[in-house]
């Protein structure tokens, strides 16, 4: 396996663990000790490793709550201002391929290495129609006590566990189909071919900016 390949691997497996770990709820069951958090379903998920790969699509969606909400303005034009300063529209971006429901990347191999490791717990039912349904990632006490062990020592994660806390302090109380439906309503995501990459739109951003606040980004 490519070195380059081993690297996107392992970057995957730190961001959908640190998306269960930020995202989820204090849990409580006497018949499962180890279990401290509960994340519940799979389209959250992806939704949120869509935006922490493409931060253009994120800054948009920043901005259109500064639209709504003149009392978060000042604040998000500081925090797309410095997206575009850092250059993370390419310096950080993933691509993510277009599938049935949007942006989608298999999650299977990182669920399995996080219970394989004992960082998390999965539970779900198949429906009827033979589908996975109600998905539920439990976050066990080995992995709490690893992150907060290990947070300050491993700097590397400090973007992540940032940006993380961003997205929830926006956007943490609304579900994965809110979410899917925000992206959806974007051209380019909506008419993004299946089964190919959903193409950036930093061009459309700038656009957004210049016109909420007179500024070029």
């Amino acid at each position: 396996m490519e070195e380059q390949e081993l690297i996107q691997i392992y970057k995957h497996r730190i961001r959908i663990f640190l998306i269960l770990y930020i995202f989820s709820e204090e849990y409580s069951d006497d018949t499962k000790p180890s279990y401290k958090k509960l994340f519940q379903g799979e389209t959250k998920i992806q939704k949120i490793d869509f935006w922490l790969r493409n931060p253009d699509y994120l800054s948009y969606e920043l901005l259109q709550v500064a639209k709504e909400d003149h009392t978060k303005k000042h604040e998000i034009k500081h925090i797309v201002k410095k997206i575009f300063q850092d250059n993370e529209p390419i310096l950080r971006r993933a691509e993510m391929k277009k599938f049935f429901y949007g942006a989608y990347e298999d999650l299977d191999d990182v669920i399995s290495f996080l219970i394989s490791v004992g960082l998390v717990q999965f539970s779900s039912k198949r429906a009827k129609d033979a589908t996975i349904r109600n998905k539920k990632y439990y976050i066990t006490d080995l992995a709490i006590k690893k992150v907060e062990k290990n947070i300050s020592e491993l700097s590397f994660l400090k973007w992540y566990f940032e940006r993380c806390g961003l997205i929830k302090h926006f956007f943490g109380k609304k579900s994965g189909s809110e979410l899917k439906d925000a992206q959806y309503e974007i051209e380019e995501y909506s008419n993004a071919s299946y089964g190919n990459p959903i193409e950036g739109i930093s061009p459309l951003v700038k656009n957004e900016f210049y016109n909420l606040y007179n500024e070029t980004l």
